[in-house]
């Protein structure tokens, strides 16, 4: 054999051995921090491993989300995997930014776990692009020493309208009987169409009502909504266990209320428990379901999908990594110490959650939990906000208001 031969074969060798031992790195992008615990994981049971798979995060601002991802696709530089507000997820599937992951996801231990309704954002056509990954669920809270106060049983929450304006007409008081309002029973969740959506919409599917059917086409205009949105409307005007300031009132002003004792019943979520043990810790709360009347219980389910780009080069590290972000390890470890949901309701019974029982409860809504289905999702926040707030300020009848709605948001979705 020559000398030449023998070097050529010695350089194909090395380059060959070189590939073989090159280093894998996939790039994910979320805005949600814990993430990072969850990567740190996945790394050092990669090494431990002796596989050569690497995750690198960048952390994304919520504002900055959808506009760099389109940036990144359209530079051919999208990152391998993205955990995106779930809400965005059926545009970017409709442009083929995310992989069909349909028949490895069906084959996961814990599939049948994850909450349909906020499954189904990440699909088309029976198609799996993305899994329900970050989770946030609207609920309404109550405070039991208010109800105790007012001859209530501090267990039993109102199930059903005719109970919210029952159990809310006896929790908004005037105790020192100057004609002014000092404890309100109930409060709207203002500031936005983002507001409505998250916490109105669950009296609308608690009414039968729909957004948007099946196919996608606008269900809005039925009388399951128009009933609703009066509901709401006389909450305030009619029952008035709700003050009128409450229409435009943010989170912020509704949370405040109730941790001073000034509000009885309180629209929130998951996201509010940590900050109610830190600024009441001396306060008896509950988290139930929102309220329904003729439908089944329901909660918007919002947060983020993980899915794998349609750019990414490294799918089945990429899956690779996807399952463990979904283990028990990776969830109950980087999610449950901070009191942010899991994605599994088996999961719930951790470590974590076992002293905060508030956090149980947080399953049974998983299980309810839906989102509106759109490729223009926030195209159609303008007419909800004007329609749904005009309506709640008493300044149009909730028939026009949900006629007019349906039709800008026909007109939105046929652009």
């Amino acid at each position: 054999m020559s000398r030449r031969l023998l070097v050529l074969i010695l350089v194909v060798t090395l380059a060959f051995s070189g590939i073989l031992m090159a280093k894998t790195t996939l790039v994910l992008w979320d805005q949600l921090a814990a993430t990072e615990d969850i990567v740190k994981m996945f790394n050092e049971k990669m090494k431990a491993e002796g596989k050569d798979i690497e995750v690198k995060l960048e952390l994304i601002p919520y504002d900055q989300m959808v506009p760099k991802f389109m940036a990144a696709l359209s530079a051919g530089i999208a990152p391998d995997l993205y955990g995106m507000d779930l809400v965005q997820f059926p545009f970017f599937i409709s442009i083929g930014a995310f992989t069909d992951i349909t028949e490895w996801a069906k084959e996961l231990p814990f599939f049948d776990e994850l909450t349909k309704g906020m499954l189904e954002i990440g699909m088309k056509d029976d198609r799996i692009y993305g899994l329900p990954y970050q989770i946030d669920l609207s609920t309404m809270l109550w405070n039991k020493d208010l109800f105790e106060e007012a001859g209530l049983d501090p267990e039993q929450p109102p199930q059903t309208w005719y109970e919210l304006v029952e159990m809310g007409q006896k929790l908004t008081v005037d105790k020192d009987g100057d004609g002014i309002i000092d404890q309100w029973g109930f409060n709207l969740s203002g500031g936005g169409a983002g507001a409505y959506m998250f916490w109105f919409m669950p009296f609308v599917w608690g009414n039968g009502g729909r957004m948007f059917d099946d196919e996608g086409n606008v269900a809005l205009d039925s009388y399951e909504t128009v009933q609703a949105l009066q509901f709401w409307a006389d909450l305030v005007h009619k029952h008035k266990i709700a003050p009128v300031s409450s229409v435009q009132y943010g989170s912020g002003d509704r949370y405040n209320a109730f941790v001073s004792g000034k509000l009885a019943m309180f629209l929130g979520g998951n996201f509010n428990i940590t900050s109610l043990l830190q600024d009441a810790p001396d306060m008896e709360f509950g988290v139930a379901m929102i309220p329904k009347n003729r439908g089944e219980f329901a909660s918007f389910g919002g947060g983020s999908l993980l899915g794998i780009t349609s750019q990414s080069k490294n799918v089945e590290a990429a899956k690779e990594f996807m399952e463990f972000a979904f283990s028990e390890e990776a969830q109950v470890g980087a999610f449950a110490p901070s009191l942010q949901l899991v994605a599994r309701p088996s999961l719930y019974d951790n470590e974590y959650y076992k002293d905060v029982p508030q956090m149980l409860r947080f399953a049974d809504v998983l299980g309810i939990a839906q989102t509106p289905y759109s490729v223009k999702y926030n195209e159609i926040y303008d007419p909800v906000g004007y329609y749904f707030e005009s309506v709640f300020l008493g300044k149009m009848d909730a028939e026009t208001a949900v006629r007019e709605c349906a039709k800008e948001i026909e007109k939105i979705l046929a652009e």
